[in-house]
């Protein structure tokens, strides 16, 4: 699943330009690109928080295309706009900081991928590389580090079900409330009467975060699992 940001610059938007220009970069062994102990677990709900967690400041990135795009292109048939986004998790994990038309650089496992864009100069990836790299770079290291699973359950009984009601009641919505997390009030019997609707009760579904608060939902995350033991 795609996560995708677009960061506003200007009001041009055009046709999509193919890419003719590559160079890529690789990952020192032992750093980005290398996770030795295993990304952590996260529920899918938290993606979009992730990303919001992981995005790295982007002044300067946007300072340096609109230098880069105004004095190596020349050119007011580009698109003056800023996409992000990431895709996948864990070990597939990958990161695109993308200006389509002018360049793209593209960050996963295997390195960072540099390319200039047919309606943008040739040069324009070597002078911007410093700060598109290292803004792709923080990213992908940040996300490479999380794994999202889904802690749902389609094969629940129906005292499994009971079982797992009081579990989040009992021991989940408190440990959450404990770290700081205000996930409202907790289910009701009614929404574990079968598996189909159980599978959609989730306390992290809608839960707005900000970067300070990142920390406290990871730990959250570790001390209180979402997925009962009994259901395996």
């Amino acid at each position: 699943m795609r996560r995708r940001s677009v960061i506003a610059i200007g009001a041009a938007v055009v046709a999509v330009a193919g890419l003719v220009v590559t160079a890529v970069l690789v990952f020192p062994a032992g750093t980005v690109g290398r996770v030795s102990a295993g990304p952590t677990r996260l529920p899918q709900s938290l993606r979009e928080q992730l990303f919001d967690y992981c995005l790295p400041d982007t002044t300067k990135l946007i300072d340096a295309f609109d230098k880069t795009h105004t004095t190596a292109t020349g050119s007011t048939s580009t698109p003056d706009y800023l996409s992000v986004s990431t895709d996948g998790s864990g070990a597939s994990f990958s990161a695109t900081v993308e200006a389509t038309g002018d360049w793209k650089v593209d960050a996963d496992r295997s390195g960072i991928r540099v390319s200039a864009g047919a309606g943008g100069s040739a040069a324009a990836p070597a002078e911007f590389s410093h700060e598109a790299v290292d803004f792709v770079q923080k990213l992908y290291a940040c996300g490479s580090k999380y794994r999202f699973v889904d802690e749902t359950s389609h094969e629940a009984t129906s005292s499994q079900l009971v079982q797992w009601y009081k579990y989040d009641v009992g021991v989940l919505w408190p440990c959450l409330n404990a770290h700081g997390l205000h996930v409202g009030d907790p289910p009701t019997r009614a929404e574990f009467s079968d598996p189909f609707r159980a599978q959609a009760v989730d306390p992290y579904q809608g839960l707005k975060l900000g970067k300070g608060s990142m920390d406290r939902v990871l730990a959250a995350v570790r001390d209180c699992p979402q997925r009962p033991p009994f259901l395996g």
